[in-house]
């Protein structure tokens, strides 16, 4: 999800979690690792992201966006 939304795009999860770890603010750290994997597994799934429902896809540089069913 990381690298679909352009979060902390890397090419294996180590480079992901590092850049992870330099985004996000020190007061949400904790957090965020369930904020991202409750995001993608109920809006930002692998195989049909719900982009209609996600609060951040302006932001988002996934651009395949996908439409309501």
């Amino acid at each position: 999800m990381s690298n679909r939304t352009g979060l902390a795009p890397g090419k294996n999860p180590l480079q992901v979690e590092l850049k992870l770890e330099k985004r996000v603010p020190t007061e949400y750290a904790v957090d965020s690792h369930h904020w991202l994997i409750l995001h993608g597994r109920y809006v930002c799934m692998a195989r049909k992201p719900l982009c209609f429902k996600c609060a951040v896809s302006n932001y988002c540089s996934y651009k395949p966006k996908t439409m309501p069913a």
